[in-house]
């Protein structure tokens, strides 16, 4: 039994430092062929796919840490932006206000508001009011969208502790080449990177039709640099 197909047979790890020791196995694999005829290892998602039957993991896109409490994300040396969680904002109905208010039409004649919030944008400045981050239209008044301090702590609460790895891939070979352990997530670090613009919202929103009542959308995201991932947690340790 070959290194890969040992790190593919094994169970979860049971510890902090069984995983830890599984890492320094998967860096260490070197450039590897992801098998063939699995449809989950093909496609842009295929080598974090694959790097989580490495590590032994099961819980897939649910909304839990992956392993021991432990998030793990994937990304390349051309990831811009990892994505730390969705969440839509409050009060109900605000993005249909949103929409309509700030949207423009698309090629279709769709209103859409497709807008990247890095601490201040050319429409919105993000702010921190009295428990509340809350997205602000540069000028004017209106409904805002708003999320309690509360809120945005139950959707980083699978980020307590997160490993991202850093892979490359060339057809169907790919290679992990570091990994960095985060833990002691603080809310009070992430709202600063908020304001700041260290993490960026995203809207992805559009009417379904034509001056439809109905949206579909994307998910507003939460997304930040890999390289700033360390200015949201107060531990930190990488292996490469």
């Amino acid at each position: 039994m070959n290194d890969l197909t040992k790190l593919l047979s094994n169970p979860v790890p049971i510890n902090k430092a069984a995983l830890y020791t599984r890492l320094r196995e998967i860096l260490a694999l070197g450039w590897q062929e992801m098998p063939k005829g699995v449809a989950r290892y093909n496609g842009t998602g295929g080598p974090g796919n694959f790097l989580e039957d490495l590590i032994g993991l099961k819980a897939g896109n649910q909304d839990i840490a992956d392993v021991l409490g432990w998030e793990v994300k994937y990304y390349t040396p051309k990831t811009n932006y990892i994505t730390l969680f969705h969440k839509e904002a409050g009060p109900y109905g605000v993005m249909r206000y949103m929409v309509n208010r700030f949207g423009w039409p698309d090629e279709h004649g769709r209103k859409g508001l497709r807008h990247t919030i890095a601490g201040r944008s050319d429409k919105f400045y993000v702010a921190d009011d009295a428990g509340n981050v809350i997205i602000r239209p540069l000028k004017g008044n209106g409904v805002v969208p708003t999320w309690t301090h509360d809120v945005l702590l139950n959707a980083c609460a699978k980020l307590r502790r997160l490993i991202t790895v850093k892979g490359e891939k060339d057809g169907q070979k790919v290679r992990y080449v570091r990994a960095d352990c985060y833990e002691n997530f603080h809310l009070s670090l992430f709202v600063s990177e908020l304001i700041n613009g260290t993490v960026a919202i995203d809207f992805d929103v559009r009417e379904s039709k034509p001056g439809s009542v109905g949206l579909r959308n994307h998910g507003t995201k939460f997304r930040v640099k890999p390289e700033n991932i360390c200015r949201l947690y107060f531990k930190k340790e990488r292996f490469s």
